[in-house]
């Protein structure tokens, strides 16, 4: 790994620790500022640092101190269609892909206090999004990617614990079931440390 090109990043007082994040995921500017925003786990808790400049964080926001541990971020981009970012997550509980709609700040973009729990989301609770079978176990990385298939929505990568690739075309409402093995078992992707 070429160490050289690292660039040290300002976190604003208050900010989790980075040797403590178990996940970090780019929401691309959830708040419509302009700046790069991200979504971070810290063990238990999903924090959001917002206003990134390519050096420094202008803030670090807690959503949840709660429920996090046995959850992966999967992507926070606008699935619903409706301009307004989303949150999308793996539950290792239940197995499942649930999805958790934003609703419209004020000042524009999405109001934080709609992802941080279920109850004060779009709809006032998380819908399935993925049926049971996603779980670490059974697809051990996972990753959202922006559209890649010209349907403007937002898609998914999946490392199978087998070791096959799949692509998951993403839908407004829920997977539909539509996907393709991208790289078969009998590779290498197996052996691999993650996806990204």
């Amino acid at each position: 790994m070429n160490v050289d090109r690292r660039r040290e990043i300002l976190l604003p007082e208050g900010a989790p620790d980075p040797g403590t994040f178990t996940q970090i995921v780019s929401a691309g500017d959830a708040t419509g500022d302009g700046q790069a925003d991200f979504f971070v786990t810290v063990g238990d808790a999903l924090w959001v640092l917002t206003g990134y400049n390519g050096a420094t964080v202008d803030r670090a926001t807690r959503l949840s101190a709660a429920s996090w541990a046995n959850r992966d971020v999967v992507t926070v981009q606008d699935i619903t269609g409706d301009g307004v970012t989303d949150l999308l997550y793996r539950t290792d509980e239940t197995g499942r892909l649930l999805l958790r709609g934003g609703i419209k700040a004020a000042s524009g973009g999405v109001d934080f206090a709609s992802l941080a729990t279920a109850a004060g989301s779009a709809g006032g609770g998380d819908t399935q999004y993925g049926a049971s079978g996603w779980s670490s176990g059974a697809v051990p990385f996972i990753l959202g990617t922006p559209d890649a298939n010209g349907d403007s929505v937002p898609d998914i990568w999946a490392v199978q614990a087998g070791g096959s690739v799949r692509f998951h075309a993403g839908s407004r409402t829920a997977l539909s079931g539509n996907d393709t093995e991208v790289v078969g078992a009998a590779t290498w992707w197996k052996t691999r440390q993650a996806v990204g």
